[in-house]
């Protein structure tokens, strides 16, 4: 062992000896450690990806993947590093020299920090998903954003330090300029609240169809600043989370059955046995139909309503099980078709708007006249 390090110290030597041999050396140690970077990433992160593979769960596999580009570049870092120590600079530079180096191990931690921040708030929440607190996707989204941007600023932080930038003074400097900053961005502090507010209350998640007094459409995102929802003429509508969290918001999503509503005028020819018998069918229908709820709770009324202007008007008011829009139109549909046919069966008929017009006949001076 001690005749290769002899050895090696005479080769050393000899290149120390040759023109820009120092920078040759500082070269070579730089292409060892991006050699022993693909080794690593060849053999021992391969080793950590296949471990994860077997686990159950997916999250050491997000894991793995987030900090493998960090890992890696760590190696370049370590060999610019002892390059830079191998040579010989001025010391006026040293201080420059450190302080890069020390800003790249600090920018690369952070680096493998935030990459980490979505595979662990996974983590986390799948745990709360296991303890019965399930939380919705906007919910862990917002909540990755957040993490990313708190590490993205104290990393900042972090590199401005060791580069003797005093950021305390920095951020004291902008204390008059803060207030004007502050009333400048009141909007969208007060959207941030607004999506907290959202969030806590679980107004409304990802896929909910929503309506407000300015919008209706289903909820494709839920950002930190606004909510974008797409109308049901395809539009897609941008609304300030601040605005939506004051507004009342019906989520038609949460509705736990369909209503169906419709009035049925029939002649007032129809008779009362004939009243009577319509509307026991209906509700006989309406009972035995799988297709609507029957709790107690979920009222189903069939009842003559009122002499109308120019009809007898029965309401009919009831619940469906399905909330599914495209089914329930189909419900409804059947429904319409035999209620037509029991009143026909029964012998009466649909009354339309109608207005019958009582014409007095008169004389004038010039005698009996006519209308044309």
């Amino acid at each position: 062992m001690e005749e290769y390090q002899t050895i090696f110290n005479k080769i050393l030597v000899a290149i120390q000896q040759v023109p820009f041999g120092d920078e040759f050396i500082a070269l070579g140690i730089f292409l060892f450690f991006l050699l022993l970077r693909s080794l690593f990433a060849g053999i021992v992160i391969r080793m950590a990806d296949n471990l994860a593979k077997r686990t159950k769960n997916t999250i050491d596999d997000e894991l793995v993947e987030a900090i493998k580009e960090p890992t890696k570049f760590l190696f370049i870092i370590i060999g610019l590093s002892l390059s830079l120590n191998y040579l010989e600079i001025p010391d006026k530079w040293n201080t420059i020299r450190q302080a890069f180096i020390s800003g790249l191990y600090t920018f690369t931690l952070f680096w493998a920090l935030f990459c980490a921040v979505t595979p662990i708030t996974h983590a986390a929440f799948s745990m709360g998903n296991k303890l019965g607190r399930k939380v919705n996707e906007d919910l862990r989204y917002f909540c990755i954003h957040t993490l990313e941007v708190v590490v993205f600023l104290i990393g900042a932080v972090s590199i401005l330090e060791q580069w003797h930038v005093n950021v305390s003074a920095f951020l004291g400097g902008l204390g008059l300029a803060g207030m004007a900053v502050a009333l400048a961005a009141k909007d969208t502090v007060a959207n941030l609240f607004g999506t907290l507010t959202i969030f806590t209350d679980k107004t409304f998640k990802k896929g909910d169809w929503i309506q407000t007094p300015d919008i209706e459409g289903t909820v494709e995102v839920i950002g930190l600043r606004a909510s974008k929802i797409r109308t049901f003429a395809k539009a897609l509508v941008n609304m300030p989370n601040a605005t939506l969290a004051d507004s009342p918001i019906i989520n038609w999503s949460r509705m736990t059955n369909r209503r169906i509503k419709m009035r049925l005028g029939l002649e007032y020819r129809t008779t009362g046995e004939q009243l009577e018998r319509i509307v026991e069918r209906l509700r006989d229908y309406i009972a035995n139909d799988p297709k609507v709820e029957l709790k107690i709770h979920t009222p189903q009324m069939v009842h003559v309503g009122e002499f109308g202007p120019s009809s007898i008007d029965i309401d009919l008011y009831y619940f469906t099980k399905t909330t599914d829009w495209e089914e329930w139109r189909q419900i409804q549909n059947d429904h319409i078709i035999a209620f037509k046919k029991i009143v026909e069966e029964e012998g009466s008929s649909f009354a339309f708007p109608s207005r019958t017009i009582y014409v007095e006949n008169g004389t004038s001076d010039l005698g009996a006249g006519a209308i044309d």
